[in-house]
């Protein structure tokens, strides 16, 4: 058994699985780690399906899984909790098809992991240089986001809409995640924040498509963000609905 699964939701990402499994075997090789690799296609239309299995193939230090779901597509969300189903790793990474996330931290992760933390994950707002390539709106958005969390659940959280996470799989899975859509992600991290799970967060910045975000969209996710933020503050005062 490996002790990191790296999980890869794909939509489409024939284009940049290449150049992002190249880094990330490279990285793998010089620290030694023990991985495998998941790579999850929501039904991609293009052939992202024909390049995962030809990089498969080309690096086999990654121990590359492919899993291709058929389905009508349900989400970003639904992807992960398959793949960490589907993971044979204590530890679980999150990781952007695009290559936006910033995989040099991932010894850092490991360490903290490994030194008892549920869940370590990217904050893009310790330091002032690390936001400057989120764009405006949204910078404005999670800035709005975090100020409600802080105030709803009384904690200094740092940047619970980043995706590059790193989770305890078995605690993760005993917790619980519940979101098909993005709102996963502060999803995961509220969760496990609220059940005194440890929480780590390193300094970090990100990348983004010029095209923007994948399929976000603001008004569809603002509503399941809100919805996600609420459950928790009413864990936090006794209702348990989350």
């Amino acid at each position: 058994m490996s002790e990191l699964s790296i999980l890869i939701p794909c939509l489409n990402e024939a284009d940049s699985l290449p150049v992002l499994l190249e880094r990330l075997e490279k990285l793998s090789i010089s620290a030694d780690w023990d991985v495998e690799t998941i790579v999850l296609d929501d039904a991609s239309t293009d052939d992202t399906i024909e390049v995962a299995r030809a990089l498969k193939a080309a690096h086999s230090a990654l121990n590359i899984r492919i899993i291709h779901r058929f389905e009508p597509r349900r989400g970003y969300g639904a992807l992960i909790r398959y793949g960490l189903a589907c993971a044979t790793s204590r530890y679980c990474l999150l990781l952007a098809a695009d290559g936006a996330h910033p995989i040099e931290m991932l010894g850092e992760y490991l360490t903290h992991a490994r030194q008892g933390a549920q869940l370590v994950q990217c904050s893009r707002y310790e330091r002032p240089e690390d936001k400057n390539d989120i764009p405006p709106l949204f910078r404005v958005c999670q800035a709005i986001y975090r100020a409600l969390a802080r105030l709803l659940l009384g904690w200094d959280i740092r940047d619970p809409t980043c995706s590059f996470k790193l989770v305890d799989r078995i605690h993760l899975l005993a917790t619980g995640i519940r979101h098909n859509g993005l709102a996963v992600v502060p999803e995961i991290t509220f969760k496990i924040w609220l059940g005194g799970g440890k929480v780590v967060f390193v300094p970090g910045r990100q990348s983004f498509r010029r095209r923007g975000i994948s399929e976000f969209r603001f008004m569809r996710e603002a509503v399941s963000y809100a919805y996600v933020l609420a459950r928790a503050a009413l864990h936090r005062f006794g209702v348990p609905w989350f």
